[in-house]
């Protein structure tokens, strides 16, 4: 039975945590969708800020206690600009910064505890295992670096694009506690381990040229100016998130 404090208490709590759906006591399949707040925990995490997590799990009843559950998520962060410090001061300035998009298909085994006969509150605990997949989308900007020359200030500009090689397929796990109300809404906490990956992709200027301060053609003798492609590897991406969750089964 519902009642307008448990409402308003949902409606404060969804703000901040995922929708995640009740897995035991059911005699049928059973949807859940759930969207809430992912906090990143990588070897990049100090670039990364903290993203959103949404997804769709099919609930199968197995037995009494024992449920199997089939999942998929969809999470994304945003690189924050301190990522690209180093580029920053070689003249690169950012005006799309790098999203990364990380959708894990995972199977679960939910053990579900009521603790007591006619009790509305009840534990679970889940573990599953999966296959990740991650894309990152493509970054944009321009090249202003600045040469000094007997002649004057010289800048070597352009546009630039930055592409990110994928999709890059991982192994994928997952674990979960939590405890379910009235067999519908439910609290957690889930750790998502995605694998890692190395982010490799490359850069390339387009049309970049030579120019005095006041727009005007400069000559490029003698100037070592960036590469108008280049390839880079930035090391094993390694994705590890904390999830709070809310749930609701419909």
């Amino acid at each position: 039975m519902k009642t307008p404090a448990v409402g308003f208490v949902l409606l404060f709590l969804m703000s901040f945590v995922a929708l995640e759906g009740r897995a035991q006591y059911i005699d049928h399949n059973q949807t859940t969708i759930y969207v809430g707040m992912a906090l990143p925990r990588t070897n990049l995490n100090e670039y990364a800020e903290q993203g959103i997590n949404v997804g769709i799990k099919e609930v199968i009843p197995l037995r009494r206690y024992l449920s199997l559950m089939v999942s998929a998520d969809l999470f994304r962060n945003r690189l924050l600009p301190v990522a690209h410090a180093g580029d920053i001061q070689q003249g690169y300035a950012y005006t799309d910064v790098a999203k990364i998009y990380n959708v894990p298909v995972f199977a679960h085994l939910n053990f579900g505890l009521r603790m007591d006969r006619h009790s509305n509150f009840r534990l679970w605990a889940e573990g599953a295992m999966g296959a990740n997949f991650r894309f990152v989308t493509v970054e944009n900007g321009s090249l202003d670096q600045t040469f000094a020359t007997e002649a004057g200030t010289v800048h070597y500009r352009g546009p630039f694009t930055t592409a990110y090689d994928m999709p890059r397929i991982s192994l994928a796990t997952q674990w979960g506690i939590g405890f379910t109300l009235f067999r519908r809404y439910s609290l957690g906490y889930v750790r998502y381990n995605l694998g890692k990956r190395n982010l490799t992709g490359n850069r390339i200027l387009s049309d970049p040229g030579f120019f005095y301060d006041d727009g005007s053609p400069a000559p490029s003798d003698g100037l070592m100016p960036a590469e108008r492609y280049a390839l880079f590897d930035l090391g094993k991406l390694h994705s590890r998130y904390h999830v709070f969750r809310f749930g609701i089964t419909f």
